[in-house]
């Protein structure tokens, strides 16, 4: 499920954003992707960055993370599902923050699926792995939720070195933003209750602290972690509009929730 997510979150942004808007023209850089130095390996670079070149490899990403989504034979897809996230990744001027989570999600996928023979990995798994595809399963498993916890441990501290967040002003400023910020309406609604702008400024700290904390432990506990992230990142997606990063974020919790084999 959490890989389908993923897949799905960048298929999202490479189906419904342009190349205008993937790449726009930004002062002192050059039109298209970013493809300098090793940029240059990305997918979007390899053909040399011309209309014809970016819509083959859009139509490729596209093919690549659709048979990621429907489950389709991970063990096949796990690298290209990489290589087609770091492209992207790689490639933008404007990342939108969960591209890196999601690159090291699935770089870490990939000893997670690579011994992985089911032909959809919607299938209960008939046999555990091959004792050497599990041991790399659990240790790149045990990886990604130590990369879960400093994600979340390290914005829970830039949080608190804020003092908009530390007096409890950080949404009801958050909310204003001329690019992110919430609704008219719904910004009247969360300030017309006392206290809450307070609430909801702690409460995301709170979260991001339990989250960073939980997702070390065991299944019970990292459930707690994955209900957190939920109701984090939809209230970011409701409030702010962040939505692909709010995807890319569950899915990667949802991947660190569930026990390797």
């Amino acid at each position: 499920m959490g890989r389908s997510m993923l897949a799905l979150a960048t298929l999202s942004v490479v189906v419904a954003t342009p190349d205008s808007a993937l790449f726009p023209y930004l002062t002192a850089q050059p039109d298209g992707p970013r493809c300098d130095g090793l940029r240059s390996l990305s997918l979007w670079c390899v053909g040399g960055g011309s209309p014809a070149a970016l819509t083959i490899a859009r139509v490729a990403t596209v093919f690549v993370l659709v048979l990621v989504v429907v489950g389709y034979r991970p063990r096949w897809t796990c690298v290209p599902h990489w290589y087609a996230t770091v492209s992207i990744g790689v490639s933008v001027y404007l990342p939108n923050g969960g591209d890196r989570a999601a690159q090291v999600a699935t770089l870490l996928l990939i000893p997670l699926c690579v011994g992985d023979h089911r032909r959809w990995h919607w299938k209960t798994p008939t046999a555990p792995l091959a004792p050497w595809s599990g041991g790399s399963a659990y240790a790149a498993h045990l990886v990604l939720r130590l990369q879960v916890a400093i994600i979340y441990g390290h914005a829970a501290v830039a949080k608190l070195t804020e003092s908009i967040w530390r007096d409890g002003t950080a949404v009801h400023y958050a909310m204003q933003d001329a690019y992110f910020g919430a609704p008219e309406g719904f910004l009247r609604l969360v300030e017309s209750v006392p206290g809450l702008v307070l609430a909801l400024t702690w409460g995301a700290v709170v979260l991001e602290v339990v989250i960073a904390v939980a997702i070390l432990g065991g299944p019970r506990t990292r459930t707690v972690a994955l209900t957190c992230g939920i109701a984090l990142h939809t209230a970011f997606a409701v409030a702010f509009g962040l939505i692909s990063f709010g995807l890319v974020m569950i899915s990667v919790l949802t991947i660190a929730h569930t026990r390797s084999r």
